[in-house]
């Protein structure tokens, strides 16, 4: 049992001397996923931030057709297009700009925040989009509960229509 211990700890030494703990790292992460997070939930969820406007800019601080704001990016861990420097000035707007790379930074919040938000014993797209009209911490409140979370429901609503397995 040391053994299986002290490998673990030079191997993981290892990896930081040579700077490459951080890549093993992030080929992980881009192998976890949600198993009900589908093309159809991130369809809807960008079809509830705008209408899945794909020539949206960025307007008031939230770029693209997810609506994706500076702060969301970073919690997403800072997603960019391939080739690009995430300390360029741009590249997050123009990875929120970018359908496939929007999703990307959806996936990322997504796989970082899930959890139950509608208290219903599942966590699906529903709390999903809970989650990100809410935010992470805070994906409790019904969306219903003001004028722009109502809009949201209705055009997330006529995406992924309810069903008893949705709500």
């Amino acid at each position: 049992m040391v053994s299986k211990i002290l490998k673990s700890v030079i191997t993981v030494l290892f990896l930081i001397y040579y700077g490459i703990l951080d890549e093993v790292r992030s080929q992980a992460e881009d192998k976890i996923y949600l198993s009900n997070l589908d093309t159809q939930c991130l369809r809807c969820l960008c079809f509830a931030a705008t209408g899945c406007n794909l020539t949206l800019g960025c307007v008031n601080g939230y770029c693209g057709p997810y609506k994706i704001g500076r702060i969301y990016w970073a919690d997403a861990g800072k997603v960019i297009l391939p080739e690009d420097d995430v300390d360029r000035s741009g590249a997050y707007e123009d990875c929120a700009l970018s359908y496939q790379c929007a999703q990307k930074i959806i996936k990322n919040y997504l796989i970082k925040y899930a959890r139950d938000c509608n208290n219903d014993g599942r966590v699906n797209c529903a709390d999903y989009s809970m989650i990100n009209f809410n935010g992470g911490y805070q994906c409790h409140p019904p969306l219903d509960r003001n004028e722009a979370g109502r809009k949201w429901l209705e055009r997330y609503y006529s995406c992924y229509p309810r069903t008893p397995d949705s709500d």
